[in-house]
């Protein structure tokens, strides 16, 4: 699936993709190595996957809550973090190479990982 959306798609629909938590994932990105995430990535997360799911969500606003989650995120995800907020900034200002892109589909797979094991969002009981 693409990650952002080609000319006339509505773009609320497919960046929503990030949002989207990936708890099926195979491999666990919050092995017992990895540290916890701050409250604040948390929160940051959290807040991008309320907001865009809520109501369609210009990409201006994209880049400010991927931006939030980038700077928040924790050392073994910020790098990727920070390749989808420049990706969000790239597609804001008509750039459509972020389009289809691995690396970027990739980088927002862990983090949406990273966010949704490591935030204990999907923790199970019992």
């Amino acid at each position: 699936m693409a990650m952002f959306p080609r000319r006339g798609t509505s773009i609320a629909i497919l960046l929503s993709v990030l949002a989207v938590i990936t708890g099926c994932s195979g491999k666990d990105d919050t092995a017992p190595r990895l540290s916890k995430p701050t409250k604040a990535f948390c929160a940051a997360a959290a807040n991008y996957d309320k907001v865009v799911a809520l109501k369609a969500t210009s990409l201006t606003r994209h880049v400010e809550l991927t931006r939030a989650i980038a700077q928040t995120a924790p050392k073994d995800a910020r790098a990727d973090a920070r390749i989808v907020w420049h990706a969000f900034e790239k597609l804001r200002d008509g750039d459509q190479s972020v389009v289809d892109n691995p690396t970027v589909e990739n980088a927002i797979n862990h983090v949406n990982r990273r966010a949704s094991q490591g935030c204990g969002w999907f923790r199970r009981r019992g």
